[in-house]
């Protein structure tokens, strides 16, 4: 009977860490919802998040894009890029067949864990990529801390 019952618990278990797991999913994707109905925002780049040696490398799509037309900040576990392209249509231009390549201002957050080293984070823009590396941490549970627990009589 003993056997029945340890049956019964796991799932049970893993049932909870599978809600959980799903809870986080949703979390997320509900981060990634807020940052692309931002207003003022006109169009949202592509974003390619991974990790290789160590590091953390997210690859933007920004083509046509200047470097001055780039900013890119990190705060509060998040990256945020964000640019604007300028309007550059032809002289004489009657009207347009076909538009696709979007104009105008975008801003997109990046959701990141904190155990990124960000003070050495590197951007270079290359071919219409804005490629962003930032260091893990080494130690990523972060330090260790006592706290001193006093005595109330």
């Amino acid at each position: 009977m003993s056997s029945f019952r340890r049956l019964v618990a796991e799932p049970m278990s893993d049932l909870a860490l599978l809600q959980r797991e799903i809870n986080q999913l949703f979390e997320r994707l509900a981060g990634f919802e807020r940052a692309s109905q931002q207003t003022g925002v006109e169009w949202t780049p592509a974003v390619d998040i991974f990790e290789c040696k160590g590091n953390l490398v997210a690859i933007v799509e920004v083509p046509g894009m200047l470097v001055e037309s780039l900013k890119l900040i990190a705060r509060e576990g998040m990256l945020v890029v964000s640019g604007e392209r300028r309007d550059k249509r032809p002289q004489g231009l009657v009207a347009f067949h076909c538009m696709e390549r979007p104009i105008g201002r975008f801003t997109r957050e990046i959701p990141v864990d904190r155990a990124l080293d960000v003070r050495k984070a590197e951007a270079r823009l290359e071919r219409g990529l804005l490629i962003i590396t930032i260091p893990r941490l080494k130690d990523r549970r972060g330090r260790e801390t006592q706290i001193p627990v006093q005595r109330v009589e």
